[in-house]
């Protein structure tokens, strides 16, 4: 069963070594690669969006505001996501 990362950072946060926190970034890093080698945004990215098998699996999830990209050379104008999350030139538009 999968957890997202939220939820497992609450229960858990003292528990985590540096190991530990590096080898889900370098997992989460690894997933948008693939995405962005796919010319695909995610948009969205959050502990939410963030799922964590018992097994140390690591997901990407909500892809509910991603695009694709049709050229490399395409820009996207909207600005999507959740705004807590998002960069702050972007909330500022």
């Amino acid at each position: 069963m999968d957890n997202d990362l939220t939820a497992i950072i609450v229960e858990n946060y003292e528990l985590y070594s540096e190991n530990v926190v590096k080898y889900i970034l370098k997992k989460i890093l690894d997933g948008l690669s693939h995405l962005h080698a796919l010319n695909i945004i995610h948009r969205d990215i959050k502990s939410d969006n963030i799922l964590v098998s018992g097994s140390g699996l690591i997901k990407l999830a909500d892809f509910g505001y991603s695009c694709r990209l049709a050229t490399k050379e395409e820009l996207r104008s909207s600005r999507v996501g959740t705004v807590a999350w998002m960069a702050p030139e972007l909330v500022r538009c």
